[in-house]
């Protein structure tokens, strides 16, 4: 089981699937999981639960996204003048641009840590934990935070206060 030492999002529009990208700069460690709308739906619900009962109703987390904007969809930008140059390249930034094939993200489970306000989550495709990690309540309202903030809300018919 990978040991997730950061976590990014991203929303494909061409799959209409939610990326949760494990590890990105480390090609041995990282993970693409493909998380679809009826997982978010069931995650979203789950991490309420988690906001009120372990993480003071989530004070943190509303203050981050109540501060925040919603990314903006990708728009045509102007093509900048080609540019020539070479470089000598690497055989490990040979293998960052190559893509594995994405997981389906089938199950997110946590567990918390008695007296302690910390959690491990692990990331389950086909009924096996391939990630996990362990993470405060601040981090945890972080990281939840940058996640609301890809989803593509109106589009997917759900509502953008779903955890108020």
């Amino acid at each position: 089981m990978i040991q997730i030492t950061n976590l990014t999002f991203s929303y494909n529009s061409q799959e209409d699937r939610l990326i949760f990208t494990i590890n990105h700069n480390n090609y041995n460690e990282r993970i693409d999981f493909f998380v679809t709308r009826k997982m978010i739906i069931d995650l979203l619900h789950g991490f309420d639960n988690i906001l009120i009962n372990l993480c003071d109703n989530g004070k943190l987390f509303k203050q981050l996204y109540k501060d925040q904007e919603p990314l903006k969809s990708e728009t045509k930008q102007e093509q900048p003048k080609e540019q020539k140059w070479e470089k000598p390249i690497s055989d490990g930034e040979l293998n960052l641009t190559k893509a594995k094939e994405p997981v389906l993200l089938d199950a997110l489970s946590y567990t918390t840590h008695p007296n302690t306000n910390l959690m491990t989550f692990k990331f389950i495709s086909n009924g096996e934990p391939l990630a996990v990690s362990t993470m405060n309540c601040e981090l945890f309202q972080k990281t939840l935070s940058s996640l609301m903030r890809i989803i593509p809300f109106v589009a997917w018919g759900i509502s953008r206060h779903i955890l108020d």
